[in-house]
C-alpha cells in the first residue's frame, strides 16, 4: 500500500549501510553503446510496463479521442464518433480503476486523472457530462480534495483535485457542482479549496501582477505567475 511504501521510504533502518551510487556513476555501464550514448535516456535497461502506467497512460488516450471524436458537429472523421454507448463503460472502468489504492503508485494514477479530466468534460459538453459522466468521479475526487480525512494522499494530487473540481465547476455551474459534492457529504472540502483558490488570486493581484491568477498558472512547485 501507498503507507507501508512511505514508511519504507522514511525507514533510516533500511536505508543505512547500503551502497551508495552518484548520479549517472552506472551510465557507462548501462549504455546502448556508441561514443557520447551516456545518461539516463540512453539506458538499455528495460522493463514490463506495469498495469497502473497502462491505466495512466490509457488516460491520456481516452482525453485525445473524446477531443477528436465525441462531439459530432466536431469530429475530425464524419465516420467516427464516439458516443455514450461507447464511452461510459469505458469511463466506468476508468473510475473504479482509479479506486484502487492498494499499491504505491495509485495516488500518481490519481493525480493523472484530475490533470486530463476538465479537457474531456469541455470536450463532451456540459449537459452531457453532467447528466452521465459527473456522478462517476464526484465521490473520489471529493474524498481526494478533503486531505484531513486520512487518506494519505500526497500534496501533489489534492493540489491536482482541487484545480480539476475548480475547472468543473466552472463548466458545469458551481452551484451546481457544490449541490453534488453535497449529495456524498463532502462540500466542506470544496469550499476551502474555492477560498485557497481566492487567496491565491488576491495575493497574486497584491503582488502587482495586475491581473488574477486563473487555475491553469498556478503551480506548486514555486512562485504564481500571471500569463
Amino acid at each position: 500500500s501507498r503507507e507501508e511504501y512511505k514508511k519504507l521510504q522514511n525507514d533510516m533502518q533500511a536505508h543505512t549501510g547500503n551502497q551508495l551510487y552518484s548520479c549517472g556513476s552506472l551510465a557507462p555501464k548501462l549504455r546502448k553503446g556508441g561514443a557520447g550514448r551516456i545518461g539516463c535516456g540512453n539506458c538499455a535497461i528495460d522493463r514490463p510496463k506495469a498495469p497502473w502506467e497502462a491505466t495512466d497512460g490509457c488516460i491520456y488516450l481516452m482525453r485525445e479521442l473524446c477531443v477528436r471524436f465525441a462531439n459530432r458537429d466536431h469530429s475530425e472523421r464524419e465516420d467516427v464518433v464516439l458516443d455514450d454507448n461507447t464511452l461510459l463503460p469505458l469511463m466506468t472502468e476508468l473510475a473504479d480503476s482509479c479506486r484502487l489504492s492498494h499499491y504505491p503508485q495509485s495516488d500518481d494514477l490519481r493525480t493523472t486523472l484530475w490533470r486530463q479530466l476538465p479537457p474531456i468534460a469541455e470536450a463532451l459538453g456540459k449537459r452531457r457530462f453532467k447528466s452521465l459522466y459527473l456522478d462517476l468521479f464526484i465521490e473520489l475526487l471529493a474524498k481526494n480534495l478533503d486531505d484531513r480525512c486520512g487518506t494519505g494522499a500526497s500534496q501533489l494530487s489534492i493540489h491536482a483535485a482541487g484545480q480539476c473540481a475548480e475547472e468543473l465547476a466552472n463548466l458545469i455551474g458551481v452551484g451546481i457542482f457544490r449541490g453534488r459534492l453535497e449529495a456524498v457529504g463532502r462540500e466542506d472540502a470544496f469550499d476551502r479549496v474555492m477560498e485557497e483558490r481566492r487567496r491565491e488570486q488576491m495575493m497574486a493581484k497584491a503582488a502587482g501582477t495586475g491581473k488574477f491568477l486563473g487555475a491553469k498558472n498556478f503551480s506548486p512547485f514555486g512562485p504564481p505567475i500571471a500569463g
